[in-house]
């Protein structure tokens, strides 16, 4: 069954409406981004945290889906489909204070494994059936189809035409958002020799690269950054030092002022100005 633009919308507004964040993902969330509808979908896949799947469950069975309790794979994936045979499968993530978001996916081993999702990755923004939508970045879609644990040549990742959906998907945003996003692909450079025969394999692996020089320059910014505020701090660290023992240095003198005799016979003048509210500086100038 065919999954529309207009189905896609429908289910995004009424959890929109319901008060559960969502983001588009896979397919569907590069369709989005690419403002087109590339392929066919047989589904859309969500990402929805996992203290909201609750109310998700709710507003999905308003619309006639029901979880599959066979293909519900908690904490991996929750399942819907309704009677027309339209799938809506839910990525439940967990998000850490700095935004960045943890799904425990499941490889072909039906191993569990941690996906961790920076705060940029669910920044996206796309057009389905010309309502904008949230989705995950160009970026993020490119780390997922290099770094998670399935193969692009798996035998239900190859079209009919024999090309791997994941490369397609893969050649589709590079031509489109280049290495970064808003980037042309004529700015993709090599960054060092191709590592095969295969040009989208090479381009996804400049990707990478690409990414990680960026992350080391930031890096390197921050440390510079960090050095000069350390030596800002031993500077500061030094002049409190400086001022403390200034400080010392004076009640020392007020503790030997006060023992001297002058001091002590000066007291019944410096009580009696106490008491008529006379201010000790006042009577000095007297």
């Amino acid at each position: 069954m065919k999954f529309s633009g207009q189905d896609v919308t429908k289910i995004f507004r009424a959890l929109e409406d319901g008060g559960v964040p969502v983001w588009l993902d896979g397919g569907w969330a590069i369709d989005a981004l690419l403002r087109k509808e590339s392929r066919e979908h047989s589904d859309v896949d969500l990402i929805v945290p996992i203290d909201s799947l609750g109310p998700a469950e709710a507003i999905l069975g308003t619309l006639g889906f029901q979880m599959d309790n066979r293909q519900t794979n908690m904490p991996t994936r929750a399942v819907f489909r309704d009677s027309a045979g339209l799938e809506v499968d839910i990525h439940p993530v967990t998000f850490n204070p700095d935004g960045s978001s943890i799904h425990i996916d499941e490889d072909k081993s039906d191993r569990k494994y941690v996906y961790v999702s920076s705060s940029a990755g669910l920044t996206g923004v796309g057009v389905i059936d010309g309502r904008v939508v949230r989705c995950t970045t160009a970026a993020e879609q490119i780390r997922q189809k290099v770094e998670r644990r399935y193969s692009p040549w798996a035998p239900d990742r190859i079209r009919a035409d024999g090309v791997s959906a994941d490369l397609r998907d893969i050649i589709s945003l590079l031509e489109v958002f280049g290495v970064g996003e808003g980037v042309g692909r004529q700015t993709i450079q090599t960054v060092e020799a191709p590592l095969t025969d295969n040009e989208v394999v090479n381009a996804a692996e400049q990707f990478r690269f690409r990414h990680v020089a960026s992350l080391c320059a930031q890096h390197t910014e921050l440390t510079a950054r960090h050095a000069e505020l350390s030596a800002r701090h031993s500077q500061l660290t030094a002049q409190h030092a400086g001022l403390v023992e200034e400080h010392r240095a004076l009640r020392a003198r007020l503790k030997t002022m006060r023992k001297s005799i002058s001091w002590r016979l000066t007291a019944p003048m410096r009580w009696t100005a106490e008491r008529m509210g006379i201010g000790w500086s006042k009577l000095r100038t007297h």
